[in-house]
């Protein structure tokens, strides 16, 4: 009595759901499933089918087999009892599902699909790779256990080949030897056994076992005694054969039971998937939505349709009810909606119950209830009104004595089917008894005077169905706020009642048809007109919600991205400071561990201490340059001007030098450094004053053993200075003891790589060649 289902055909919406279900489980679980009154709970169900549904509309269908609930076979490992073929086979296709279906949810975490509500669902399933690998080692998917599922039965199957062959050979050879006494040169099956058909008047001149003979007797079917033994061993093998696959099949089914439970665990889920996966393959197919629910009784249908009728040609309704207008009144003429409207609210509320998504409007809102009553028709089809008054009645008698608040009441046709004053004063009174109850209430009727009664009443507004009065057609949907006429007149006079009668009939009705009557049809037929309007203004104000929430959406991923970019960048700039951080402390504790520095020494620290400052290029700004520009060049730290540029290669002039450079070596030098020389205050006798621009080459003729050392180390110390990696040392021929001094320094330098003498045009051997660390 809580809800009336049957009446309001949800009944019909389970039984398409039913369609979509894969398993049995699930079905009877749709089946026994009853509306709910929780709000959370509700709310649970939809949101949970409203993810499945955008997971279907982005990936497909789950991948579900048919009647994939294998609990019969789950308790078969739980009371340990050993497993058939067959019931191997459905298992194996279980875990076969079970891994195209955790790959498809893999899938949506590779998208970055999330679907909240149903991740605690995924997240309970467990994988059994491992199970699935092994079986399928032994068993193939036609239930045959294969050669290799152990040593020992390849080994039996190849003796079990090897005699057949055998077998065969000794068959073929029995043939031809005896082929005389034979009537057919054929080999045939006998009681399981390898006969040869034989004359009956030769049946002594062959040795072996009679198994049969034909029916005229003429031929007689011979085991020959020389395969009996080969047979014998092949019936060996058989037996020892099917000993190994019982063992096979034994060793499955406790590996299966091992997993026992994390197998039922997955079921279980698979199961509840089914349901929810079904609930959303039908909002698919019907263009359903997810609406806003309550428990305060607030009704607000917008473009909501009847699930069952073809959604392509049903006219979309709207309609509202809360805690002040808490019935509705719906009014106008036969066929033209009105019981479809009724049905439309209370299936949809049931539905929503049930956590299915319906087809209207997103941004409707459905009450949840307690009860749902509905007196409908007396049960009959929307498109027929046969109910009679008692039935009317009867239910309506039940429906009072099990009201309560928070109910839904819908009533078609109320006080009909008897005296129309008497059916108008107990439609009345039955209001007025439902009026004590917080209910919300959608009742149709007829009457003239159930109309004027509504406008009285501060709870009731009223609607009727639109109605074309040049086609005399119904328009199907609801004016709210309206009361709609039957419209009698004009529809007898386009089916051809004489004119004469229905004049006369005007004329009665008019003497009959209060001031106020008159004037509710007038403002009805100007509300229908605002009625369009509005319904205008609303897809309008629909339309600017979705951009509004498109440039929302667009606002949001730019903020992100800027985010992510400040973030990355952040993380790049820690990352270099931390490492010139990391060298910076190196560099300090190699200058602890030193007492004192030679000028080599301080040049290689200060190279380096150039190359971490000078060496991030994303630092530098993308500047034009061209010829005759002042340059600073960052690889050797020194001041130049461009004499050329070809083929982005820069040719730059600095000192005595021309050396070629990339644009990412110059940064353009917008202060260049005075020409004029800098007053300084002579240092200290230990200060050391490395040079400033090194040389090329170092030419030590005429220098004496002593004197090389000092030399050498000025000039590689201007060198490291400069960036330069080579140094062209002139010792000459002479007498060998300055290159003796030039060879000991170099063996000794750990700032110099390798050395060469001079090649042709380079001096040859009174020149040294030192490439430089």
């Amino acid at each position: 009595m809580r809800f009336m289902t049957k009446t309001l055909e949800l009944d019909q919406i389970i039984e398409k759901i039913s369609k979509y279900l894969k398993s049995d489980s699930a079905k009877q679980k749709l089946n026994h499933q009853e509306p709910s009154t929780d709000l959370s709970h509700v709310n649970h169900m939809l949101v949970e089918v409203n993810d499945m549904l955008e997971l279907i509309a982005k990936f497909g269908t789950i991948p579900f087999l048919d009647d994939f609930d294998i609990y019969t076979l789950l308790h078969y490992a739980e009371i340990k009892r050993r497993y058939s073929i067959q019931d191997l086979l459905y298992i194996r296709l279980f875990l076969v599902m079970e891994r195209d279906i955790l790959l498809y949810l893999r899938q949506r975490q590779t998208l970055n699909i999330k679907s909240t509500s149903l991740v605690p669902l995924f997240d309970q399933l467990s994988t059994h790779k491992s199970l699935l690998s092994y079986i399928e080692s032994k068993l193939d998917e036609d239930g045959v256990i294969l050669d290799d599922a152990t040593p020992k039965l390849a080994s039996i199957r190849k003796d079990i080949s090897r005699f057949d062959k055998q077998l065969q050979d000794k068959l073929q050879k029995i043939l031809v030897d005896y082929s005389k006494y034979l009537n057919d040169q054929v080999i045939v099956m006998r009681n399981e056994r390898f006969c040869i058909g034989v004359k009956e008047a030769f049946k002594n001149k062959i040795k072996g076992v009679i198994h049969d003979m034909s029916a005229s007797k003429q031929t007689i079917y011979i085991e020959p005694e020389q395969t009996r033994s080969i047979t014998a061993q092949i019936e060996s093998l058989k037996v020892s054969e099917q000993k190994e696959i019982d063992l096979i099949i034994e060793d499955m089914s406790k590996e299966i039971q091992v997993s026992y439970l994390s197998l039922k665990q997955n079921l279980d889920v698979f199961v509840h998937m089914d349901l929810i996966h079904a609930k959303a393959i039908y909002a698919l197919d019907i263009d359903a939505h997810m609406p806003n629910i309550n428990q305060e009784g607030f009704i607000q249908l917008i473009s909501a349709k009847h699930p069952l009728l073809d959604q392509k040609e049903a006219v979309p309704i709207s309609l509202s009810l809360d805690k002040h207008l808490k019935t509705l009144l719906i009014t106008g003429p036969n066929t033209g909606g009105k019981t479809v409207a009724l049905k439309t609210l209370g299936l949809l509320t049931l539905m929503t119950q049930m956590g299915m998504l319906t087809p209207l409007n997103e941004a409707s809102n459905i009450a949840i209830f307690d009860q749902v009553f509905a007196d409908i028709g007396d049960e009959q089809s929307i498109s027929q009104s046969l109910s009679t008054f008692s039935s009317h009645l009867t239910k309506i008698i039940n429906m009072i004595k099990n009201m309560k608040d928070n109910t839904l009441v819908l009533l078609d046709e109320i006080g009909s089917g008897t005296d129309p004053n008497e059916g108008v004063a107990l439609a009345i009174s039955i209001l007025e008894a439902f009026k004590d109850y917080d209910a919300r209430m959608m009742v149709t009727t007829h009457y003239s005077e159930l109309k004027s009664y509504a406008y009285e009443q501060p709870h009731m507004t009223t609607a009727s169905v639109a109605f074309d009065k040049q086609t005399l057609k119904p328009l199907y949907f609801l004016q709210m706020g309206t009361t709609g006429s039957s419209h009698a007149f004009l529809i007898a006079r386009r089916l051809g009642l004489p004119e004469t009668i229905v004049e006369q009939a005007l004329k009665l009705y008019e003497g009959r048809q209060s001031d106020l009557a008159k004037t509710m049809e007038k403002l009805n037929d100007e509300m229908l007109e605002i009625q369009r309007e509005k319904e205008s203004l609303n897809l309008e104000l629909s339309k600017v919600r979705e951009e509004k929430q498109h440039y929302q959406d667009i606002k949001n991923d730019l903020l992100k991205r800027q985010d992510d970019m400040i973030e990355k960048v952040k993380h790049k700039e820690e990352s270099k400071w931390l490492k010139l951080r990391e060298e910076a402390i190196d560099l300090i504790n190699e200058l602890q561990k030193k007492q004192s520095l030679s000028k080599p020494e301080l040049a290689d620290l200060k190279n380096k201490l150039n190359q971490s400052i000078g060496g991030d290029k994303s630092l530098y700004f993308d500047e034009s340059l061209n010829v005759g520009d002042e340059v600073f060049i960052t690889s050797y730290q020194q001041y130049g001007t461009i004499i050329d540029i070809k083929d982005d290669v820069y040719v730059v002039k600095f000192g005595k030098f021309e050396l070629s450079f990339d644009k990412s070596d110059l940064k353009k030098d917008k202060q260049k450094p005075s020409d004029k020389p800098k007053i300084v205050q002579k240092q200290k006798a230990e200060e050391i004053k490395p040079q400033k621009q090194g040389k090329l080459e170092v030419d030590l003729r005429g220098f004496r053993y002593e004197e090389v050392k000092p030399a050498l180390d000025d000039a590689i110390d201007g060198a490291l200075m400069s960036g330069l990696t080579t140094l062209r040392i002139i010792h000459g021929f002479g007498t060998g003891a300055v290159r003796k001094a030039v060879h000991s320094y170099i063996k000794s330098s750990p700032y110099i790589k390798e050395h060469r003498y001079g090649g042709e045009g380079e001096g040859l051997n009174g020149v040294t060649i030192v490439t430089l660390k």
